[in-house]
């Protein structure tokens, strides 16, 4: 599923791809990818893109939100949940830092 997710992502160009393995830590998804669109429109068109190449491949049922506004569009593909974000969303959340810690195992405090 992970590899089917890349390969859409940068098949519409989208930016700085990661992937962060957070399947010891995290009970909802095995792996968070995150990438960035370069405007809203891109990043509603890598969403859908994404959507259309796992279901020709045989994967349906992703739950897609955030294309109303298409600053921040999550993929939930099960084990793997795709975060889309314009650079600016991207910046300020910094879910890389969250979810590296994730990985890492370290809490809150």
């Amino acid at each position: 599923m992970q590899e089917a997710a890349i390969k859409s992502l940068e098949s519409s160009k989208a930016l700085d791809i990661i992937a962060i393995d957070v399947k010891e830590h995290s009970s909802i998804t095995d792996t968070m990818l995150i990438c960035t669109g370069t405007s809203n429109r891109h990043v509603c068109a890598i969403a859908d893109r994404l959507v259309d190449y796992l279901a020709k491949h045989g994967i349906h049922g992703v739950e897609v939100d955030g294309t109303a506004e298409g600053k921040w569009v999550l993929a939930d593909l099960g084990n793997v949940i795709v975060h889309i974000m314009q650079d600016e969303t991207r910046q300020r959340y910094q879910l890389e830092n969250l979810y590296r810690c994730m990985a890492a195992g370290i809490d809150e405090q």
